[in-house]
């Protein structure tokens, strides 16, 4: 007896490990296999009665097997179109039929509400749904992820989405699952985001960003560890989370955070930029707008000019940004920090340059997929 409950034991541990071996659409699979469970029966049921009417009448039509599944399907249907089968005329036949009605029409019925209900009424839907939202996530590159679902995020994600950026959203919170639905969220993955699954199904090794936006301090420095983790290069995977102060910022980015915004400080520095600026509150605007992706016209970014770059010893005048791609040079902030607005054609670059450009966003994602790209 104490051999078997340890082999019972045994055998619940490794399936335990099994399980968390799984990525999340194995388990999505595997819910949905055993979500068809119920249909096992009635679809056994169904398939014995047609199988059973059809080789009956096909033994009184010689072997007829078309009308004979079809007056079988009539029979049980309860349809009756009449007697299509030959040899259902005779005495053997309406016996057989009459055999057939009342015992299959009961399983008919039986087994088709079950189906039905199966299908519309429990987790079938969802569960293929999930499905292939997941099938859709794997197929996402230079994406970001979103963890915790708020007006906030929301909004992120309309921004994103009129950019043309896909966003996966990752949040276990109930009434964030009810939201997100609402709010017609189509890659929502409703799983606590500081599980490594979870990260992982919504494809953190391709991603780009991770913005973390919990209100609470303790779920963003969890969503954080879990991804350092995940992607320890801080260079080619950035995350960006939100803190409560400049203390939790500090801690945040400690932990691996690249970018931690104190929303009470960025709101207050907005408003100080109205107050002070107020006489050129349209430029105030335009460029506040510009910076935080409300205008989808314009786009500032920067152009980091690395070792062997192509542009290094270049001036401004060869390259002649604005003629070829629209786009200007408002600045270049030099290696040492110091920001030059006073530039020119003969203005040099030199390695360890940051280009600040202005433009439309199609002509500023050209020239920083060219001029990343090529070097000496």
């Amino acid at each position: 007896m104490h051999r078997f409950k340890k082999l019972r034991a045994i055998s619940r541990k490794l399936r335990i490990k099994k399980a968390q071996g799984k990525t999340l659409k194995e388990i999505y699979q595997s819910k949905l296999v055993t979500s068809l469970d119920p249909l096992k029966l009635p679809l056994l049921m169904l398939h014995t009665w047609l199988s059973f009417g059809t080789i009956g009448y096909m033994m009184l039509s010689d072997g007829n097997f078309i009308d004979s599944i079809y007056m079988t399907v009539i029979t049980i249907g309860t349809i009756g179109f009449g007697e299509v089968v030959q040899g259902s005329q005779t005495p053997q036949g309406r016996i057989f039929s009459t055999f057939l009605a009342i015992s299959g029409i009961g399983v008919f019925t039986t087994s088709v509400t079950v189906i039905i209900r199966t299908i519309l009424v429990g987790d079938i839907p969802r569960l293929v749904k999930m499905l292939m939202v997941l099938s859709r996530i794997e197929k996402l590159e230079r994406h970001v992820i979103v963890c915790g679902f708020n007006r906030s995020s929301l909004w992120l994600i309309k921004a994103l989405t009129s950019r043309k950026v896909n966003t996966v959203l990752v949040d276990g919170r109930e009434n964030s699952i009810k939201a997100a639905k609402e709010a017609e969220i189509e890659l929502f993955i409703p799983e606590e985001p500081y599980k490594k699954i979870a990260l992982k199904s919504a494809g953190i090794e391709r991603a780009s960003y991770l913005v973390s936006l919990f209100e609470e301090e303790e779920k963003n420095m969890a969503v954080i560890a879990i991804a350092r983790l995940l992607r320890p290069n801080r260079s080619e995977f950035t995350i960006i989370a939100t803190a409560p102060s400049e203390g939790s910022a500090h801690k945040l980015q400690e932990l691996g955070a690249n970018v931690v915004v104190v929303p009470d400080k960025l709101l207050a520095n907005r408003i100080f930029s109205h107050v002070l600026h107020n006489t050129g509150a349209y430029i105030s605007d335009l460029f506040d707008k510009i910076a935080y992706g409300e205008e989808a016209e314009l786009g500032v970014v920067e152009l980091n000019i690395e070792a062997n770059s192509a542009l290094i010893n270049k001036k401004l005048k060869d390259l002649d940004f604005r003629r070829i791609y629209g786009v200007t040079i408002i600045g270049i902030k030099r290696l040492d920090g110091t920001l030059e607005i006073s530039i020119s054609g003969e203005t040099q670059l030199e390695q360890g340059d940051t280009l600040l450009l202005l433009g439309r966003p199609k002509n500023l994602e050209k020239v920083l997929s060219l001029y990343q790209s090529i070097t000496k």
